[in-house]
């Protein structure tokens, strides 16, 4: 029995891979909170993304995002609106943003919350953002 790798199976294939990925990606929550007075003034409130990102097949939306919540390893800054996520069987949307490293704020990775929980994506170290 002969089995064709057609258009069709290589897209499920890379697909499937795909979503498995960004559920075992490396996530926070190492004491996950919302931020406070004392984070508010050590980090700047808002972080502006000037064009959308996107990590696979999420989008992250080119806008202001607020401070939201930090972590021993960063912070987190919620995104102006939800997460799309295009797929094969329509599209998802769900809550994020981008987080940013305490110990180097040059380093951005975007988040997305999850049914299996906070998961981090992409790098986004390159893209054209401010602190405001």
């Amino acid at each position: 029995m002969e089995i064709r790798a057609t258009p069709r199976r290589i897209i499920r294939l890379v697909a499937g891979w795909t979503i498995a990925l960004l559920f075992i990606s490396c996530g926070g929550n190492h004491n996950f909170r919302a931020t406070g007075p004392a984070e508010t003034s050590s980090t700047p409130p808002y972080l502006e993304l000037r064009s959308e990102r996107s990590a696979s097949t999420l989008h992250f939306p080119a806008g202001t995002y607020v401070l939201n919540a930090v972590d021993d390893k960063g912070y987190y800054y919620r995104a102006p609106r939800r997460i799309r996520q295009h797929s094969f069987s329509g599209g998802l949307s769900y809550e994020g943003g981008i987080f940013v490293e305490k110990r180097d704020r040059r380093r951005l990775r975007g988040y997305v919350i999850m049914p299996g929980g906070l998961t981090h994506v992409g790098n986004f170290s390159r893209a054209d953002y401010e602190f405001r």
